[in-house]
């Protein structure tokens, strides 16, 4: 990624060690704005997770002014993936923002664009997949028009509601609270792998690093699920909070499609866990042609739109020619764990 000097005062430029101290007095600055007082400040153990330890690297531009203030930043956590063509690397589009003092509209390519530009040059050139994100409408608007953001598709929830009957747990599978990624999740995962066409790799070091070093590791349950002692599913659960009100989420899901059995064990698990700690609405996402999608539906989860409480768009940007919408749409395995949203 270029240095590229915008004017007297600003200079666009990739993360240069030392600069999360001023990053984070920005992140904190602007989403105390937009959030309100129920906002809790990032703090730096967080902001070293999600950039300094991510297992797969870190990706950031920067526009900073000479006082060394972060103007503006857009931002991605890299996530190696498996792909027909072999490993790739996606970027999750996160903590993007524009400090006050440097905003500007519509009329002209704001900061916020001129800052995300090099970051999408970028990632062509070095072959990533492609980028996604969740924006909000006014981030959507510009990112469309400027950053080559394309609608892959409006999030619908999977809800179960606590009124719902209980699911009865099948004979024969053991589940089981857990606190470490158990070493057995790499052959796991490679089942799971050969059901799907493209996904994000969910191998020990990813998940590691994706629940158990979190700083909010508390938020998050892992059960796994064996059979005769052998590890056959693997499921995160976050039984405290939802994009949904009163909502319990499953966050994570690693289990092989033809072992329908351990899926009914771990959502059994679920539902125990949601009328456990009292909640109204036990939920999930995954992709609408999924084998996961049609067999929730088939224990009593409700496609909801999520334009029930806040609509939620899945926007990418595509970055390699062999990489199509088409494919992406109809392909692309994903769960809430993916993203920041859970």
């Amino acid at each position: 990624m270029q240095e590229v000097r915008v004017n007297d005062e600003l200079t666009i430029r990739p993360y240069q060690e030392g600069d999360e101290e001023e990053i984070l007095k920005t992140f904190n600055l602007v989403f105390r704005e937009v959030c309100g007082p129920e906002y809790v400040d990032r703090t730096m153990a967080q902001w070293q997770w999600a950039y300094r330890d991510n297992p797969a690297g870190r990706r950031m531009s920067l526009a900073v002014a000479e006082d060394g203030t972060v103007a503006s930043q857009y931002a991605g956590m890299l996530m190696r993936c498996d792909t027909p063509w072999g490993e790739r690397r996606l970027l999750h589009c996160v903590d993007s923002m524009t400090h006050p003092e440097w905003r500007q509209g519509l009329k002209a390519k704001s900061l916020f664009v001129e800052t995300g530009l090099p970051f999408l040059a970028y990632s062509r050139e070095v072959g990533d997949a492609l980028l996604y994100g969740f924006p909000v409408t006014p981030a959507y608007r510009i990112g469309k028009r400027y950053l080559e953001y394309s609608m892959m598709r409006v999030i619908d929830f999977l809800i179960r509601d606590l009124s719902a009957s209980t699911l009865s747990a099948p004979a024969g599978v053991a589940v089981e609270q857990v606190t470490e990624i158990p070493d057995e999740c790499e052959a796991l995962y490679a089942e799971v792998r050969a059901d799907k066409q493209f996904l994000l790799r969910r191998d020990r070091t990813y998940l590691d690093w994706r629940y158990v070093q979190n700083p909010q590791r508390d938020d998050y349950e892992l059960w796994t699920a064996r059979r005769d002692g052998v590890l056959r599913g693997l499921m995160v659960l976050k039984p405290g909070s939802g994009l949904a009100p009163d909502a319990c989420t499953v966050a994570d899901w690693v289990v092989p499609e033809v072992d329908v059995d351990v899926s009914d064990a771990l959502l059994a698990k679920a539902v125990a866990r949601q009328r456990d700690e009292g909640k109204q609405r036990l939920m999930t996402v995954f992709p609408p042609w999924s084998h996961e999608h049609r067999l929730l539906a088939q224990r009593g989860f409700v496609e909801t739109p999520s334009a029930t409480w806040l609509q939620r768009r899945l926007i990418h940007c595509i970055c390699r020619p062999e990489i199509t919408p088409e494919f992406v749409s109809q392909s692309w395995w994903y769960t809430l764990g993916d993203s920041d949203l859970a």
